[in-house]
């Protein structure tokens, strides 16, 4: 039951770090295992780990308060975002008292019964009791044909956490290491949403036994009763008074209170499913402006039209609703239900509309179609966005929402700085509208939404458009991962860029593939990507191209630290740079430093120098001019000039902590720790070490091994 958390433990005193844990943990053994043999106990990792354990097991009061004093550094708290619970809710005592314990608990129940509605107030009523984070996942936003990117989703569980996409580890295996590592110290609860098999749900669940994980799933499958069989709950009908009572909440007081049998009666009708009670509500409330007994004339139309439960009810509301709407509204909730992917902004609804959309985004709202997703985006309920695809999809759509999402990822592209390789057709008179964020943020809200156009947009057969859009997109995968993700982006981009007969192209998006992969650690899928772009690079007269496909080729071998290969790719990609001149600068620059770094990894520091001379003149930005000194002061410890090293240091901390940048603080404490260490200063390396080790123990972050072999250096 405690296993990871021990482990945990285990690290934390295997680094020799001076802190809670150890004070908490270290008198425990003691007294169990005795004074002497408690320093060999804790050089034993795995001896300590079962220690621990047992202690754990033997006390869970002890064990709890042991889970929290690891949770202290990871910074989760309050970062989750769960939907708003609705306004009004009621009933369901019973399911919320029996949900509330730590655990897994599947919750079940036909569509419309109120199951992510009992999710979001769970997660407001026990808030306290799991204080660390509330996180909310809609399993169905990370599925891509039928298939759920779980990798995914546990990439989307860490950010809510709080372990930045910068913190992430990039390979799937450490980054499931990283997910048991920090979820096994927290207290939260998770929700996940519209599971449809215990596959995907099984690696998401926290590896302690203190947080609460809420599933929701249509039906009660047998293979997630089998592995979570304690206190299922089925979601019934509300009894007979709540559900007047939510009625009630949207239809309004006083008709309710007038018509008090109609009430009951149209309770009844709808099964007493909350779904069905607010969008009866609804017509209630519309209807009031019209007629004296609203109640009874709701009732009196659904009879007539052979109404015979909830699900009718929700069909009949939606139709009467919908043929009320203004003709926008009407328009546009046809063309949202045909939005790919799972969500949308207001910029992107009046892209579909061809309109200011506001107004019938508002009237959308009022009519209760519109689902809360505690972000600034808004989707289509399930139920509405099927009633509105019964009456046709719409082609017009999916081809607005193309060109309209293409131009936004190009701008924002554009955005970030023209100087870059693109090899996709260029677009001009671009009118974007980020709405009020920085492009890049906007575009990245947006990544599943381009997920699902992608394949619409090869299967449309517009290839143009998806080439642009992969091309742009380079640019959010480069500084913020979602690589998984854009594998099955670029697998269609791959397809339509075949299709158009564009070699470079082609060529730009499998290396892009390749890149991907290999920093997923996938070799094999990344070397058959990678050879068959340089094999097109070659054959074009396109010298930027090959210098970037040759980058990518020497990064693929250097991750596998094949030193001797990888620095012949790039030392072919600098003398391409050379030969372009000014158009070969900024890649001259970069190559240039990747090959320097490599050099030193490979023991010939001295050869690296000049190579570093030349970044430097060729690097313009601050934030590069400070990746270069970096590397400058490995070369210069790798040779002894530890005080040149540290000088150096220091200049690019100034450069790269003024341009912003943040994701290198780990990195600067690990290398301050070399140069202490190599100026035998060993105090200081070891504080600098131990800094990098608590950064990265704190995200869960593979690398903290490494740092705690150093660590136990002495």
């Amino acid at each position: 039951m405690w296993e990871v958390v021990a482990g945990e433990v285990a690290k934390v005193l295997a680094a020799g770090v001076l802190g809670s844990v150890k004070d908490v943990v270290s008198k425990r053994l003691a007294r169990r295992h005795g004074a002497q043999d408690l320093e060999l106990l804790i050089a034993d990792e795995d001896r300590t780990a079962v220690a621990v354990r047992e202690l754990m097991e033997a006390d869970p009061e002890f064990a709890e308060h042991l889970r929290g004093v690891l949770a202290l550094g990871t910074g989760a708290r309050d970062t989750g975002v769960v939907p708003g619970a609705p306004a009004h809710f009621v009933d369901r005592e019973a399911e919320r008292s029996a949900a509330a314990g730590p655990g897994v608990r599947v919750i079940s129940g036909r569509r419309g019964s109120g199951k992510s509605a009992l999710v979001c107030r769970l997660a407001v009523d026990l808030r306290e009791r799991y204080p660390d984070s509330q996180v909310y996942v809609d399993l169905a936003d990370y599925r891509t044909d039928a298939v759920l990117r779980r990798s995914d989703v546990a990439a989307r569980v860490l950010e809510q956490l709080g372990v930045a996409k910068g913190e992430q580890a990039a390979g799937t295996a450490e980054l499931w290491a990283q997910y048991r590592s920090v979820t096994s110290r927290l207290r939260f609860l998770l929700a996940l949403d519209n599971a449809e098999s215990v596959t995907d749900v099984r690696e998401l669940v926290p590896p302690s036994p203190s947080s609460l994980v809420l599933v929701t799933s249509i039906r009660q499958t047998d293979d997630l009763l089998a592995e979570y069989p304690e206190s299922p709950i089925e979601l019934s009908a509300l009894a007979p008074g709540d559900a007047v009572e939510l009625l009630e909440s949207v239809a309004g007081v006083a008709v309710t209170g007038a018509e008090r049998q109609a009430a009951f009666e149209l309770a009844e009708l709808c099964d007493r499913m909350p779904f069905a009670l607010r969008l009866a509500g609804a017509r209630v409330h519309k209807r009031l402006r019209r007629v004296p007994d609203a109640m009874a004339s709701v009732v009196a139309d659904f009879r007539r039209t052979g109404v015979l439960g909830g699900v009718d009810v929700i069909a009949e509301a939606f139709e009467q609703t919908f043929t009320e709407l203004s003709p926008d509204a009407a328009e546009l909730c046809v063309l949202l239900a045909s939005h790919p992917g799972p969500d949308f902004t207001g910029a992107g609804a009046s892209a579909v509309l061809g309109s200011e959309a506001g107004d019938a985004l508002d009237e959308l709202t009022d009519a209760g179609f519109l689902a809360p997703t505690g972000t600034g985006r808004q989707k289509l309920f399930n139920l509405v966005r099927e009633g509105a695809r019964r009456r046709g999809t719409s082609d017009v759509a999916v081809e607005r929402a193309l060109e309209f999402h293409r131009d936004q990822a190009v701008g924002a592209d554009y955005a970030a700085g023209m100087d870059r390789l693109r090899c996709y057709e260029p677009l001009s008179g671009l009118n974007t509208d980020f709405e009020g964020r920085q492009p890049l943020d906007w575009v990245e809200d947006a990544r599943e939404v381009y997920g699902a156009l992608a394949r619409e947009a090869h299967l449309r057969g517009r290839d143009v458009e998806l080439g642009q859009i992969c091309g742009a997109l380079e640019i959010l995968m480069l500084n913020r991962g979602h690589h998984r993700l854009f594998v099955e982006i670029n697998r269609w981009g791959i397809l339509s860029a075949e299709r158009l007969g564009d070699p470079a192209l082609l060529a730009r998006i499998l290396s892009q593939q390749g890149r991907t992969y290999f920093l997923l650690h996938e070799f094999a899928r990344a070397s058959p990507l990678l050879e068959r772009a340089l094999g097109l690079a070659r054959e074009l007269d396109n010298p930027g191209l090959l210098a970037s496909v040759l980058e990518f080729s020497g990064r693929f071998h250097e991750e596998q630290r094949l030193l001797p290969a990888a620095i012949g790719f790039l030392a072919e990609a600098v003398r391409l740079d050379r030969a372009m001149a000014d158009a070969g600068r900024r890649g001259l620059g970069i190559h240039t430093r990747m090959q320097a770094n490599m050099l030193v990894k490979a023991g010939q520091a001295r050869e690296a120098f000049p190579l570093l001379d030349e970044s430097w003149a060729n690097t313009a930005d601050d934030r590069n001019r400070g990746r270069v000194l970096m590397v400058r002061a490995r070369a210069l410890s790798a040779v002894g000039h530890f005080d040149d090293a540290e000088a150096a240091v220091q200049q690019a901390w100034g450069l790269i902590a003024g341009s912003g940048a943040t994701q290198y603080t780990t990195e600067f404490e690990e290398l301050l720790g070399e140069l202490a260490f190599g100026r035998r200063d060993l105090a200081a390396a070891y504080e600098h070490w131990r800094r990098a080790w608590q950064q990265y123990f704190d995200a869960g972050h593979p690398r903290e091994a490494e740092l705690r072999q150093r660590l136990n250096w002495r």
